[in-house]
């Protein structure tokens, strides 16, 4: 067995004894040695007569053994004529014909060390017992580990954190053939062994590939893990993913480095359908499914129950992208990579199928037909849905501010701003309130400058209230029993949206001037934040809604679903704002001292009870993923919270939302949240946003 010690925890890989090696390494093995890089010295009188007299014609002596024959004859001591899938012998004597690989455990720690005296364990935290001892001496000055047992991890990432809490050695990940057999490398391999028989081997007693990771799947060691599929060694966060403003990175294929989103587009939803594109191909049903299923409702919010559970009812979302598909191919291609993107996350496709209808979202080969098809619903809905992408993918640390999601945000912006002036409004407002909440979390996230909203706050163009949500009906967007008291809910919402935005223009303003702070400087600052947060409070107070009785996170349980949905992501959006106010503005802000220190400490923490009381509901229920505007609200919680329980509860609600996320997005949040509560825990005072910048986990949206 080899051995391989990464950061605290070993990767024992079961190395494949080869039959075709030949008989000196074969003997070398059995002596338990190392064949020798170079003979020890020159060949003697005597060989060099042997060897002329196998050159003189004497036949050398045979032997009627076979090396590299199968098991069966191998077993026997009889020479195989190695003839695949049955050799002669077999086929002759009518016997099973044994080609299974054989597994061979090796030690070679002693016998390397007997052989070269430069090698040794000293100091090792495995081989080593002195080692041993002093690491589990030194075992409180670990990280704290808030992860699950280890066998129920998932990656490798997670594996390492949970080891580095441990003394090395403890845990071990376990790969077999088994582990291999779904790469495409080795699917001829695989094929070829599914002709062959399979025969249980009784000349050996560890038996074939199979029965070997069987009995280790049993193992009841839960820090030991067969792979069941052979996990790369980067996580696909950092590696096989392409980062943004990356286009140009390695692992990216060549034709896919330079894609311009400036691409001339092509016809639009003047031209009728059946002339210009024809159905979705079949290939990419299974795209265009999964984006109804599991895609679509997580950009457009709110739904109802129904609409959460069983799809968008005809004439809403469902309608506003498929049909226009049907019109603009390039919007297919869109919907098909952001759905293949998610999938590629559980390697359920391949990440190839994303990019490929990602460049084919961008590269179309006609030029519009007239000066509106550049103003269509397909191109608006295909830049939505690359922006949404973009932000899905990880961004790199050295994106240097060239990122294709900001460029996809600068197109909506100009095609929002003509098709105002075209037409008056936006007709789809709910897809057009849904992008100034993301430039508003990425702003928050340190990652935008929310351009788009103070754009469209400027010419004001915001969406009305009705236009806000998708429609539940040809009848409009409110139900029966929301008619009355929906609009109210809605109003606190837009006030509390608007108001996050203008706390993220402020602390983005903030920021680009820290470098030149000074004392005079971040009093200067201080005092606007205290303006800013009365400005909060004050607009909150006035505009809650009477009949929902005193401000609680419960006040919106007797809510109808959609209705309680906005109040609820309206709350702790306000709760996220306070507290990103008081500690997220600026880099020196939590070392300043202020006036009634004790009661704003108190004050804090009560939001970030509210914040994870809500959340921990959302747990509960059958649709997690819904809920995405969660997770900045409980990130701000547990970042801000000092109260070490109430820390880990906070990464715990996160980890349980990653499933629902399209990206990984979630999960390097939740990776963030525990690197700033690892800082906390010194008794450091951390600015979050630094620590982002420097570990790479940056973000553009904490939910998608």
């Amino acid at each position: 067995m080899t051995s391989v010690i990464h950061q605290g925890f070993s990767r024992d890989l079961f190395m494949m004894q080869d039959r075709g090696v030949d008989s000196g390494s074969s003997e070398a093995s059995r002596r338990g040695g190392l064949q020798p890089l170079a003979p020890r010295s020159p060949p003697s009188s005597s060989s060099r007569g042997r060897s002329s007299a196998s050159a003189s014609g004497r036949p050398p002596r045979l032997s009627h053994r076979s090396r590299a024959g199968c098991w069966t004859c191998r077993g026997r001591k009889v020479k195989c004529d190695e003839q695949h899938p049955r050799c002669g012998p077999c086929s002759r004597l009518n016997r099973d014909c044994d080609w299974d690989h054989r597994w061979n455990f090796n030690d070679a720690t002693s016998t390397t060390q007997d052989r070269y005296s430069n090698v040794t364990t000293a100091g090792s935290a495995v081989w080593d017992p002195n080692a041993q001892r002093q690491q589990t001496a030194s075992s409180s000055t670990r990280p704290w580990d808030d992860l699950p047992a280890f066998a129920a991890l998932t990656s490798d990432e997670e594996r390492e954190r949970k080891a580095e809490t441990q003394r090395p050695g403890t845990f071990a990940v376990v790969a077999t053939p088994d582990s291999f057999s779904n790469l495409p490398e080795y699917a001829s391999a695989a094929q070829s062994s599914a002709r062959r028989p399979s025969v249980q081997s009784t000349q050996s007693s560890l038996g074939s590939p199979a029965s070997t990771s069987a009995r280790l799947q049993h193992q009841p060691d839960p820090n030991t893990v067969v792979l069941d599929r052979f996990e790369e060694t980067s996580p696909p966060t950092t590696a096989s993913l392409p980062t943004r403003g990356g286009p140009s990175k390695p692992d990216i294929p060549e034709g896919m480095r330079n894609l311009s989103i400036a691409t001339p587009l092509q016809v639009t939803s003047s031209i009728p359908a059946a002339s210009t594109y024809n159905r979705i191909p079949n290939s990419d049903d299974h795209l265009t499914a999964h984006f109804r299923q599991s895609i679509v409702r997580r950009l457009t919010q709110p739904l109802m129950q129904g609409q959460a559970r069983h799809g968008l009812v005809p004439g809403a979302t469902e309608d506003v992208f498929e049909l226009e598909a049907t019109r603009y191919r390039p919007l297919h291609h869109a919907i098909c990579a952001l759905s293949a993107l998610n999938l590629s996350y559980g390697g359920r496709v391949s990440l190839e199928e994303a990019l490929q209808h990602y460049q084919s979202a961008l590269s179309v080969s006609s030029s519009p037909a007239t000066a509106d098809d550049m103003l269509s619903d397909g191109v608006f809905l295909r830049h939505f849905l690359l922006f949404v992408y973009d932000i899905c993918v990880p961004m790199g640390a050295d994106h240097g501010g060239d990122v294709m999601w900001a460029q996809h945000l600068n197109h909506l912006r100009s095609i929002t701003l003509q098709r105002h002036q075209r037409l008056g409004r936006e007709q789809h407002g709910y897809i057009l309130w849904s992008i100034c909440e993301l430039d508003m979390y990425a702003c928050l996230l340190g990652s935008g400058n929310c351009d788009f909203a103070s754009t469209i706050i400027q010419k004001g163009m915001l969406p009305s209230l009705e236009a806000q949500i998708p429609a539940v009906s040809s009848g409009g967007p409110y139900s029966r029993e929301e008619m009355h008291i929906f609009p109210s809910i809605q109003r606190l919402n837009e006030v509390v949206v608007l108001n996050a935005i203008k706390v993220a223009q402020h602390a983005q303003q903030f920021r680009t001037a820290a470098s030149n702070t000074s004392p005079g400087t971040n009093a200067r600052f201080q005092a606007s934040v205290s303006h800013l947060q009365e400005e909060l409070l004050t607009a909150w107070h006035q505009t809650f809604p009477p009949f929902l009785g005193a401000e609680s996170p419960q006040a919106g349980y007797t809510l109808p679903d959609r209705v309680r949905y906005v109040y609820e992501h309206a709350f702790m959006l306000h709760q996220a704002s306070m507290l990103y106010l008081r500690t997220s503005m600026f880099v020196a802000q939590r070392s300043i001292p202020i006036a009634n220190q004790a009661d704003v400490n108190a004050d804090s923490e009560r939001r970030c009870m509210g914040i994870l009381a809500l959340a921990s509901g959302y747990l509960e229920g059958e649709i997690v993923m819904e809920h995405r505007h969660a997770i900045f609200p409980i990130f701000m919680a547990g970042v801000v919270t000092m109260q070490s329980d109430v820390k880990i509860q906070a990464i715990n609600i996160v980890r349980s939302m990653e499933r629902g996320a399209i990206g990984q997005n979630t999960s390097r949040t939740r990776q963030l949240l525990v690197a700033v509560c690892e800082e906390q825990s010194s008794g450091r005072i951390v600015d979050w946003l630094t620590v982002a910048r420097e570990r790479g986990l940056s973000v553009v949206n904490c939910g998608l």
